[in-house]
């Protein structure tokens, strides 16, 4: 069975999981897609564009990218790298001659390669405490900064995160291509990649579309709303606002096999590590995580009031994306739930295929949510198998139990898990209000509920 089919089958249970962690996490809302091979299987909203208000969250909603807009300004530089324009191993003050007038003498040292991988040794965001005043400093506040100095290390002595390193990118991009930040990202990849939901900051004009961002939840408080705030010249590193369907077109154009922005070695170049530290690996914009089975590219976005991840798994031509609206927002924690699930479902195909000419059961008038005095089980089938994990759990596929069925609605459990009673029988019957239970053989029983957040 082709991979793209049992993705499609596991919907269900990525759906539910996400709606039940939406909830038990009183996350205010929560936009994730997915994309396979050569379109969105999945794409949905959860919870509220604004909680105080009860706006419901669609896919119309612009949430703030944050670190996210890093990957637009790398992707932006590699293509006047590749139009010969500049060279990412020039000097950055060759194209800003004000970097070096300081007393900083590392800053003489420091190429725009450096930028792309942190690998300056600067600063990570200066003096001006914008992620706490909300008051981001504009480019003559941080040539002053780079005049007295902002390098806390050599250049290439470690992978030192720097939003400074990015806004400078921005700047050079200007120089070189002799348009605004701005109009250049507009021209040469949002217009390409028809993103008609993405701009480069919040302003008057797109204030209204964007989802409300939310404090962190505090014990017996509401959430507090925070009032959107422009990321001003430090756009290139942290202002873009988008959504998710817009993201997937951006990550589409990184896939191997198509030059919309530019050819394959470019995207080569950017997805390999460049820098490698011990608790993270870095490429030319990508952060990478290499896991043993699998290579994910992407970035994280933190902003005041939006915690976002996305990635892009380059061999299996998957994009996954989760956008949330809260400065809690578990973000990474959904991105790999889903990929976790994902891997379980390659992992488990063989077992889920069903067999020639085998005649598969309909199982769909008993998946859905069970609660009984031990906690709540999701139940799904995923091909001609009938399958449970515990909805709560941060990683989904924790147990991820597929039974064996016997005959009706009658299972036995899998000799997978030793703790989950295997080799016992559970048998869903009617219960005297016409809703599905299932009895364990310890003779336990979970009615279904009907669940929504």
């Amino acid at each position: 069975m082709p991979k793209k089919i049992v993705l499609k089958q596991a919907l269900h249970l990525i759906d539910n999981w996400l709606d039940y962690q939406t909830y038990i996490k009183e996350i205010p809302g929560v936009a994730v897609g997915i994309f396979v091979e050569d379109e969105i299987i999945f794409k949905k909203e959860y919870g509220y564009a604004n909680l105080k208000d009860k706006t419901k969250l669609t896919d119309q909603h612009l949430f703030r990218i944050a670190s996210h807009s890093k990957l637009f300004t790398a992707t932006a530089i590699m293509k006047l790298y590749h139009e010969e324009k500049l060279s990412i191993d020039d000097k950055v003050s060759k194209h800003l001659p004000w970097f070096t007038s300081g007393k900083d003498k590392n800053m003489e040292q420091v190429r725009i390669r450096h930028l792309l991988t942190h690998s300056s040794g600067m600063s990570r965001d200066g003096n001006t405490a914008h992620w706490y005043n909300h008051k981001f400093p504009g480019i003559e506040e941080i040539k002053e900064q780079i005049k007295e100095g902002i390098s806390f290390f050599e250049t290439s002595e470690i992978l030192k995160y720097s939003n400074f390193g990015y806004t400078l990118l921005g700047q050079i991009i200007e120089t070189v291509s002799g348009l605004s930040y701005s109009e250049y990202i507009q021209k040469e990849i949002l217009d390409p990649l028809e993103m008609k939901n993405t701009v480069l900051d919040v302003n008057e004009t797109n204030l209204a579309k964007h989802a409300t961002g939310h404090k962190r939840r505090l014990p017996k408080e509401e959430r507090e709303i925070i009032e959107h705030v422009p990321a001003k010249i430090m756009h290139a590193a942290t202002g873009l606002s988008s959504t998710v369907e817009d993201l997937i077109k951006f990550y589409r154009a990184h896939i191997l096999g198509n030059d919309i922005l530019f050819p394959d070695y470019i995207k080569r170049e950017m997805q390999r590590i460049q820098f490698k530290a011990k608790t993270a690996d870095w490429g030319l914009g990508f952060s990478i995580t290499a896991l043993p089975k699998v290579k994910i590219v992407g970035h994280g976005g933190g902003y005041p009031g939006f915690i976002t991840r996305t990635g892009l798994i380059q061999e299996q031509k998957i994009i996954i994306v989760v956008l949330t609206n809260a400065i809690d927002g578990p973000a990474l924690t959904l991105f790999n739930g889903i990929k976790n699930i994902l891997g379980q479902l390659e992992k488990k195909k063989k077992e889920l295929e069903a067999k020639p000419n085998e005649v598969v059961p309909d199982f769909k008038n008993i998946i859905g949510f069970f609660a009984g005095e031990w906690g709540v089980t999701l139940f799904s089938q995923i091909g001609h198998k009938f399958v449970a994990i515990s909805p709560a759990a941060d990683d989904p596929v924790e147990i991820f139990e597929i039974y064996k069925h016997e005959e009706g609605k009658k299972f036995t459990l899998s000799k997978e898990y030793p703790f989950g009673s295997p080799g016992q029988k559970i048998d869903f019957v009617d219960g005297p209000d016409g809703e599905k239970i299932f009895i364990d053989s310890h003779g336990g029983k979970s009615k279904r509920f009907n669940y929504k957040y």
